[in-house]
């Protein structure tokens, strides 16, 4: 398993860092580029869960999952969609949960009859934490190199959450149940009312999961897409789960032995309920397809088909359940895969729900490319059919983009559960508040007011693991050169940010490092400039060891340094200066070379919520004379 890749606003592409100590055709006099952000990139602002061209959205990402080819490779995962009446007023509303753990509820303001979907409100939980002590897992097995022991995949690995809604008290208010990549089920009370529903950040945060397994190191499944239902009339809720990324996947079973408010589910009574027979990236939803009064299952796999599975009367606990067929384009159920309604391209999930108050089960999906599509049934209670899915309207945010620097790459904690923090490039008449002081533009770092009209802004605080360093430095590894600020920040707190590019400098060169800063409720703000030498000196060499064994050792110089220093902006805009003497100190060989392989300037620092703010502008490296 490997880190996830994501595609949301606050990242923005860097130029590939070159280790090869190939000279540059020329050193540049002013070694940053786009120092006044004048050039700009556009990034949607999805904050409020629709995109700028008004569809409902949330962010996009990618995991690490077996593909139809048969390779270990990443691919876009969807939206996770869940429907029920949330606030009481009798119309179904939408629960989402985006690739990178970003909860939010589409309350309904249309008609019975009608739906209608505005905005996204944001909701705890954010259940895509990295907690605990992660393990190493070797490259052979799908792990990544670590960093400073934090390994790479263990960082994603809660994310991907698929949830889903269950009225476990009978009392009219809906639970949340969520599963992840890491195959982990969460189980998130409604501790609010019918009218408002209150999930909380599970406190500690391992309290939220639901025990499925023995012993946690060793997972029997993962991707998993859960539903809470009484599935053998017990009055007790069951547990349902469909699996992703491996092939053979099933929807399993796991039948409640403890009590209503206590649930208690055992691996070793796990069992298969519907049977996959090839199918992946499987995601249940629950409907009486075709109109008998029992509920069946209704399971969307990779290729966006929709496989019906009809509950036997005769069910008993051990039974399994083949496909009865596929969801067909011109109504009902057919055995051929040609047939088969496609809910897009892409991996998708599914839910079921009334939305038009017509009596009968609609589909909501979620999209890869970060979209909630709809498709009413049109067919009847035991045929049901429907046209391919419609992405859904909402309102358009304000502003509908973020316009980020161009050749800046950017962390801005999106992926550690950072709410409503953005990156944007701003002049005068756009915000009063900047005054650039070179140009038309500033960079200003902060957080966006909420849309939330019913819920309260969502609040999450993450301290720092053990294994981040705000220098850039852990455990011997230069993480400062790693080509990814996402890289750079792993283990972070939520509210971290950074700026980095990649420069080119001369090697014993001084250069003089100058910006402009300001803005309020700023903490561990620094600069980093680093850099790195390589020289071949032959070819590399192969040393023998015991028993055959023989490992590469490079022929090769190599070297680097890095200064770190803190900066405190204030509510005016100032002018802060380093200078840097670029030398390497332990192969002095390579001070002969004329440019670094390597070099990397890089700002970091902390805002505090919901308020913090920092401008920059007009940075400039130069070597001087």
């Amino acid at each position: 398993m490997r880190s996830l890749r994501i595609s949301l606003c606050g990242l923005a592409a860097l130029l590939p860092v070159s280790a090869t100590g190939q000279e540059p055709a020329a050193a540049p006099t002013e070694a940053v580029r786009n120092g006044g952000f004048e050039r700009t990139l556009q990034t949607a602002n999805l904050w409020s869960g629709v995109d700028k061209d008004a569809f409902l959205a949330g962010f996009r990402g990618f995991l690490t999952v077996l593909n139809e080819s048969g390779n270990i490779a990443d691919s876009p995962m969807p939206v996770s969609v869940a429907a029920g009446d949330l606030n009481g007023d009798g119309l179904v509303d939408i629960l989402t949960s985006d690739p990178l753990g970003y909860m939010r509820i589409y309350f309904n303001s249309g008609t019975k009859e009608q739906p209608k979907f505005t905005i996204g409100e944001l909701t705890l939980p954010f259940l895509a934490l990295p907690e605990g002590d992660p393990p190493w897992v070797p490259p052979a097995l799908g792990g990544n190199a670590e960093i400073g022991g934090w390994n790479l995949s263990w960082a994603r690995r809660r994310q991907g959450v698929r949830v889903a809604l269950a009225d476990t008290t009978k009392t009219g208010k809906l639970d949340l149940v969520a599963g992840n990549y890491f195959g982990e089920i969460f189980f998130i009370p409604n501790r609010g009312s019918s009218a408002v529903p209150q999930f909380a950040q599970p406190q500690p945060f391992l309290r939220g999961i639901i025990p499925t397994m023995k012993d946690p190191n060793r997972r029997w499944g993962n991707v998993f897409a859960p539903l809470l239902h009484d599935w053998d009339g017990d009055g007790r809720h069951d547990l349902l789960i469909g699996e992703g990324s491996y092939s053979a996947n099933n929807i399993h079973l796991l039948l409640n032995q403890g009590s209503p408010a206590a649930p208690i589910f055992n691996e070793e009574k796990k069992q298969p309920l519907a049977l996959g027979e090839g199918r992946e990236q499987l995601t249940p939803a629950l409907a009486d397809i075709n109109g008998d009064g029992l509920t069946d299952i209704l399971v969307s796999d990779r290729r966006g088909r929709l496989t019906a599975y009809l509950r036997p009367a005769s069910w008993k606990p051990g039974d399994t359940i083949s496909p009865s067929g596929f969801i067909a384009t011109n109504g009902g159920l057919s055995p051929e895969e040609g047939q088969a309604l496609s809910l897009g391209a892409g991996i998708s999930t599914i839910a079921t729900g009334d939305l038009n108050g017509d009596g009968l089960f609609d589909l909501l999906v979620g999209r890869s490319n970060g979209r909630i599509a709809w498709s009413p049934n049109t067919g009847s209670k035991d045929q049901p059919k429907f046209a391919a899915p419609a992405d859904l309207n909402g309102t358009a945010p304000t502003p509908p983009s973020w316009l980020q620097p161009s050749q800046w790459d950017l962390d801005i904690g999106v992926a550690r559960g950072n709410f409503l923090a953005f990156a944007n490039t701003v002049t005068a008449g756009e915000d009063p508040a900047a005054q650039p002081v070179e140009g038309t533009r500033a960079l200003k770092f902060g957080y966006a007011p909420p849309s939330n009209q019913l819920l309260p802004r969502p609040s999450l605080t993450v301290a720092p693991t053990k294994f981040f360093d705000r220098g850039g430095t852990s455990a011997g590894t230069d993480a400062i050169f790693r080509d990814s600020a996402e890289v750079r920040s792993l283990g972070g707190p939520n509210n971290f940010f950074i700026l980095r590019q990649q420069v080119s400098l001369q090697i014993g060169k001084t250069y003089t490092l100058t910006f402009q800063a300001k803005g309020s409720k700023i903490s561990n703000a620094s600069v980093t400039l680093g850099w790195r030498g390589n020289k071949r000196l032959g070819e590399d060499r192969f040393v023998r060891g015991e028993r055959g064994a023989a490992r590469r050792e490079r022929n090769a110089l190599s070297d680097s340094d890095k200064v770190t220093s803190d900066f405190r902006p204030g509510a005016s805009w100032s002018t802060v200066t380093k200078q840097y003497k670029i030398e390497f100190k332990k192969e002095r060989e390579l001070n002969k070379e004329k440019f670094t392989s390597e070099a990397i300037l890089e700002f970091s620092f902390e805002l505090g919520a919901p308020d913090g703010v920092l401008y920059l502008d007009d940075i400039k490296l130069v070597p001087a004379g």
